[in-house]
């Protein structure tokens, strides 16, 4: 409740602050600028050349849904930040740190705070045509953890994700991922971690954007399903918005709930 509760006044303040520029994305630029939700790479698209991103989500979420961080108990509330940047045509770098500001375990440690994982990504935009309809993007990253008390793992993982879109037309789209993830368990025993996304979007104004996608993960434990859903708003053509949540389905019991921004410059 209490990370329901940071969500909705992130989103108020998002309200006050995009008085500064009230123009609207244009529907020409909307596919290119859209923000990747923590842990996540599903959009295609490149910055242009000499640009910069910063996407900043704060995350509330419980044991089943980061159960990297304290094996499926407990609780946590962090902050996902992500560094954008354009190297070069259809050619972006990304960098992303999660941050803990709280941590509570059922087991009756005490509580931590501080860096957890971070991410070290490029993104290549294999194909996409001229007015951006559709577009399908290449992403190998590397995992490495920074605080072993918190990850409770010193081993790094490192894999590929393909994210994709295509405009279905009509105010609709079509937008995912599929990729893999390599860990070591020991010098001699690597684990295989499959995660498959697909989605709908929902274009209702020229600066909203609904979305409802279903997620499934697989490898190193049971198969886990779960669907997403939030709100997109596309405040200007600078500033994005985003405000959402995640809920297991069936046996999985991962609940998760964020609201971020994303700055361009």
């Amino acid at each position: 409740m209490k990370a329901l509760i940071v969500c909705l006044l992130l989103l108020t303040l998002t309200n006050a602050t995009c008085g500064a520029d009230e123009r609207v994305v244009p529907p020409s630029e909307g596919a290119a600028y859209e923000t990747d939700r923590p842990g996540e790479i599903e959009n295609p698209f490149t910055l242009p050349v000499g640009s910069l991103e910063i996407v900043d989500y704060l995350v509330g979420a419980n044991g089943p849904a980061r159960e990297d961080v304290f094996g499926g108990e407990g609780s946590a509330v962090f902050m996902d930040t992500a560094l954008r940047v354009g190297l070069a045509p259809r050619v972006e770098a990304l960098i992303s740190v999660d941050s803990f500001l709280a941590e509570n375990s059922l087991q009756g440690s005490r509580s931590e705070s501080g860096f957890g994982y971070t991410t070290l990504a490029a993104k290549w935009n294999i194909l996409k045509d001229a007015e951006g309809d559709y577009g399908i993007g290449l992403a190998p990253f590397v995992r490495l953890p920074l605080n072993q008390s918190i990850g409770g793992t010193a081993r790094p993982a490192l894999g590929i994700i393909v994210p994709f879109e295509f405009d279905l037309e009509s105010g609709w789209d079509l937008q995912g991922s599929t990729g893999i993830a390599r860990s070591n368990e020991s010098p001699r025993n690597w684990s295989t971690q499959w995660e498959n996304q697909v989605g709908i979007e929902r274009t209702l104004t020229n600066a909203l954007v609904a979305y409802l996608e279903l997620q499934v993960e697989s490898g190193g434990g049971p198969t886990a399903w779960s669907t997403e859903f939030g709100i997109n708003w596309r405040m200007s053509t600078r500033a994005v918005a985003d405000i959402g949540g995640s809920i297991g389905i069936g046996a999985n019991r991962a609940r998760m709930c964020y609201a971020g921004l994303g700055w361009r410059f």
